[in-house]
């Protein structure tokens, strides 16, 4: 019998049916290090550096990353992000990494000013970017 079905019985009658069984797959980050076309063409290396968070505010998440030797950071809303994992799992360090990678990506394309203004993420963002990348549960 094969692994990846389990069987559900339907009750009276004996009968059954194999349906798929739900196997967690370990999450493959995307945006730890990619390349981006800036808004004037040249094609740019980007690498996640490091991660923390302000102790203040609505403690944001920080995520930091190098493009051709500068440093970019892209913020994640501390209420937000509560607001996001209300009712879900938390998102795990290499999914966050992936929101902001992507963030700063989009940005980047877009020919977005790399500051604090352009690269913080909040609700409705998140709520995208995380649908972009398959985060749902």
């Amino acid at each position: 019998m094969p692994t990846a079905f389990a069987i559900a019985a339907l009750g009276c009658g004996g009968e059954s049916e194999l349906k798929p069984a739900r196997i967690k797959m370990p999450y493959e980050p995307l945006y730890e290090r990619f390349e981006v076309l800036g808004s004037d063409g040249a094609r740019l290396g980007v690498e996640f550096i490091r991660s923390g968070f302000l102790a203040q505010g609505d403690r944001p998440e920080l995520f930091f990353f190098r493009i051709n030797g500068e440093e970019a950071v892209v913020g994640l809303s501390g209420a937000s992000l509560a607001r996001f994992e209300h009712g879900r799992s938390r998102l795990s360090r290499e999914q966050k990494i992936d929101v902001a990678g992507r963030w700063l990506k989009r940005q980047m394309e877009a020919g977005m000013p790399l500051n604090s203004g352009s690269l913080y993420i909040q609700d409705d963002e998140l709520e995208y970017l995380a649908s972009e990348l398959d985060i749902t549960e």
